[in-house]
């Protein structure tokens, strides 16, 4: 059976999203990422890098949102990801007002002794950040309130970038089956009668559900942004990165939507956090609000796991000669 993709997911259900971040040139100072107008130093990150217990915390479960092994045994990007996520979550407590109170550093504590005990220093206080941060925020965003228009300002005015959306039809269509979706295109086919003329093509995005153009993956966010309504474009590679797949996909209608109109779209969001607490909210903050040093990564990834700094991406085709095959019409 093949697994399902559906970008609407991408926000609603907190499925991994990748996010292109600023790949300026290095600079000879001392920061690895910046959060907001936040700056996380190049010497923190290299300290805690070097620092056993530290490092051996993020594998233990004092830390279980941190993937382990994602980043190929880099360190330091394992120690960036999870400084990254701390402020976003430390911004994200002020934001909410989210207050922290002496039962989420109590259990903050016990936590730390418990499963990773050997944490001293700026270490462990830095730890002790995340775990009292994540609870008191998650506290705040369980309680949120549909019916409150205090609450529904908050959480439209936290995610600006979510409101600029496109309503679009996209097909996922694998590497196999390309010839036969050109073929059915050129024979006057549309874009939803792939899935029967093209087999293993998925319908992933209608325009009934339409998607914020941020949280699109990057590749196929340019050619979005470029298209126009009403015509059909693709095949786009490189939309889900280690799939020999494309994408075709056709623009109805782009929207701005203002806070009277973004009802539905606010009580979705609220059902996604309430679904996948604190990370569905982080998904939607990491889009907008970090950038990384190329030093220590290109992109991040955003899941249901937690944030995750990744290396540079391979280039497009690099690893999959059948999908090059495909795309230029070659024969294996």
């Amino acid at each position: 059976m093949r697994a399902t993709r559906r970008l609407p997911l991408i926000i609603a259900a907190g499925l991994a999203a990748v996010v292109a971040v600023s790949a300026c040139g290095v600079a000879a100072n001392d920061t690895a990422a910046t959060v907001g107008d936040v700056t996380i130093s190049a010497t923190l990150v290299n300290d805690l890098a070097s620092d056993d217990a530290f490092v051996g915390a993020m594998a233990s479960q004092a830390l279980d949102t941190q993937r382990e092994g994602v980043v190929d045994g880099d360190s330091a990007r394992q120690v960036l990801s999870f400084l990254v996520t701390s402020e976003v979550l430390a911004q994200e407590v002020q934001h909410w007002g989210a207050e922290v109170t002496d039962a989420n550093t109590a259990d903050g504590e016990s936590t730390i002794d418990q499963q990773a005990p050997r944490l001293q220093g700026r270490a462990r206080d830095v730890v002790l950040r995340y775990l009292v941060d994540r609870a008191a925020l998650q506290e705040r965003l369980s309680s949120l309130d549909p019916s409150s228009e205090e609450d529904m300002r908050r959480l439209y005015d936290g995610a600006p970038s979510y409101w600029d959306q496109v309503c679009l039809t996209a097909v996922v269509v694998p590497a196999d089956a390309i010839a036969d979706a050109r073929a059915a295109l050129a024979g006057g086919s549309t874009l939803e009668d792939l899935e029967a003329a093209a087999d293993g093509s998925q319908v992933v995005a209608t325009p009934e559900q339409c998607l914020p153009r941020q949280y699109l993956p990057e590749v196929l966010r340019d050619r979005v942004a470029a298209a126009k309504a009403g015509e059909v474009e693709g095949p786009v590679a490189g939309a889900f990165p280690g799939q020999d797949a494309v994408v075709w996909f056709r623009i109805e209608r782009t929207q701005v939507l203002a806070f009277p109109d973004a009802g539905p779209d606010l009580e979705q969001l609220v059902r996604a956090i309430a679904q996948n607490g604190v990370d569905a909210w982080l998904n939607l903050k990491a889009n907008q609000a970090v950038e990384i040093d190329p030093r220590y990564g290109s992109e991040v990834e955003v899941g249901q796991q937690g944030l995750t700094v990744l290396a540079p991406a391979t280039p497009l085709g690099a690893g999959s000669s059948r999908l090059a095959d495909a795309m230029t019409g070659a024969t294996p």
